[in-house]
């Protein structure tokens, strides 16, 4: 089984690095174009996929919405709470520059702890396992989501860490074996 990670599309607030967090905030063009853009390489370099999960956020279940139509795929789009983005707590709706100023050592008043989004993420993960195999899976997630599972996993496969923060419709390959997980490799335009 192969799970492909996708980070969704950009939005407004990621050109303007304002922190969105739960906050719904929709695709831009430039994010919509993306990832058709990224769903034809998938198409392309790697073929079919078998299911598609999703975050509830709009950003997310909307890029994979495109990405569905894209290569033509005919399931539905399962969404799960389990790869939502990460709540930031006061820190929601600030640039990144106020986010330093108020809270210069990063500790956010009510923001979810990393090890409780590296639990649910790992969780979601294992579930699909345990359901499905020898299918290829996308799941369409946030930034700080896939940023936890890179930090936290075994060995990584040499690639720029920052490039999960950084990219919108970052493409991510993860293998998934006995409950342990290794991102293999990281597609990005």
């Amino acid at each position: 089984m192969s799970i492909f990670l996708l980070r969704h599309g950009e939005t407004d607030w990621n050109t303007i690095d304002r922190c969105q967090g739960h906050t719904d905030i929709p695709l831009n063009e430039t994010g919509k174009k993306k990832i058709e853009q990224v769903a034809f390489m998938f198409k392309r370099s790697i073929g079919d996929i078998n299911y598609i999960v999703s975050s509830p956020l709009s950003r997310a279940s909307e890029s994979a919405l495109i990405f569905s139509n894209s290569i033509g795929y005919k399931g539905a789009i399962i969404i799960d709470e389990l790869f939502i983005e990460r709540f930031f707590g006061l820190a929601e709706g600030l640039l990144g520059e106020e986010i330093k100023f108020k809270f210069p050592n990063l500790d956010v008043p009510e923001m979810e702890p990393e090890k409780n989004v590296f639990s649910r993420a790992i969780q979601g993960l294992n579930y699909y396992d345990s359901i499905y195999s020898d299918v290829n899976i996308l799941i369409v997630t946030h930034g700080a989501v896939l940023k936890t599972l890179v930090d936290n996993q075994p060995t990584y496969c040499g690639a720029d860490i920052n490039v999960v923060k950084s990219v919108p419709g970052g493409l991510f390959k993860l293998d998934l074996r006995n409950g342990e997980y290794q991102i293999k490799e990281i597609k990005t335009l």
